[in-house]
């Protein structure tokens, strides 16, 4: 349901920007494109009855985009990361509350190929590629411990752009990511004695997620400004089981399925 009014919201936009904009010949597909700037997120992380992290983290973004030949080939590269403090609700082993702070950072990279198509004002560029995310998450509190999750994906997409008059430009981003595999550490060593460090697999095809994008630029001549509001979710299944010892004992540990609601903006400067 979701994933529906998200379609149907990017496709409103689609539509609308087709409709109404008005170019002042600017291009579409440029030859080569820098974006450098600010990106601040709000992450909401669940493992659904367990235990759940949410907070704000702040970092930067960098990326290259390039059109080739006649035909509009598309390449681009784009590498963010944030880092910030996130809430912890969840509960001991033992079935006790706990509420603490963690510190987290989140890094990830993407290396995308895709083909523009010219619709007049308006220029449509559906796209995949490979991608990798991670995400450090450190619990403070007795008993805590780091993890640290590692995921590639292949992303599958459509940007869009039109150009306005007053040197404005519109468009946005529609993207289904399909999970290609990943691995969570967690170094459950570091909760006392008696623990060992487990490690988990996550399969491929067991979790996917999704983003849309919208953005709005101003262009000054040497430089344009823009701003774009994003949103991304991800799910997973529960992860393959790894046997270590646990509190003293030989046990078997999972990573619990979970989910991620990623929601932001961006504001950058683009040469």
């Amino acid at each position: 349901m979701l994933m529906q009014k998200l379609i149907f919201i990017f496709t409103l936009l689609v539509m609308l920007v087709a409709s109404s904009a008005y170019c002042e010949n600017k291009e579409l597909f440029p030859s080569s494109e820098f974006k450098l700037g600010y990106q601040g997120m709000y992450m909401n992380y669940e493992e659904p009855d367990i235990m759940k992290e949410k907070g704000i983290m702040n970092g930067g973004f960098g990326s290259w985009t390039g059109y080739f030949t006649e035909h509009n080939i598309m390449v681009g590269v784009e590498a963010e990361g944030v880092v910030g403090s996130l809430k912890y609700t969840g509960q001991y082993s033992d079935g006790t509350s706990l509420k603490c702070d963690t510190d987290d950072y989140f890094v990830s990279a993407r290396t995308i190929v895709g083909k523009g198509f010219d619709f007049g004002d308006v220029g449509l560029t559906p796209y995949t590629g490979i991608a990798a995310r991670y995400w450090y998450d450190k619990i403070k509190t007795t008993g805590g411990y780091e993890r640290e999750i590692k995921q590639f994906y292949v992303p599958i997409g459509l940007n869009v752009k039109a150009n306005m008059d007053d040197n404005w430009s519109i468009g946005g981003t529609l993207e289904g990511d399909l999970f290609l595999g990943g691995e969570v550490k967690s170094k459950l060593s570091q909760a006392g004695s008696g623990y060992e460090d487990a490690k988990n697999t996550q399969e491929f095809m067991k979790g996917g997620g999704g983003r849309l994008s919208m953005f709005l630029e101003y262009d000054l001549d040497y430089c344009a400004v823009g701003f774009e509001p994003y949103f991304r979710y991800w799910q997973f299944a529960k992860s393959e089981t790894d046997t270590v010892l646990y509190g003293g004992t030989i046990a078997n540990v999972v990573e619990p399925k979970n989910k991620f609601y990623m929601s932001g903006i961006r504001l950058y400067v683009k040469f």
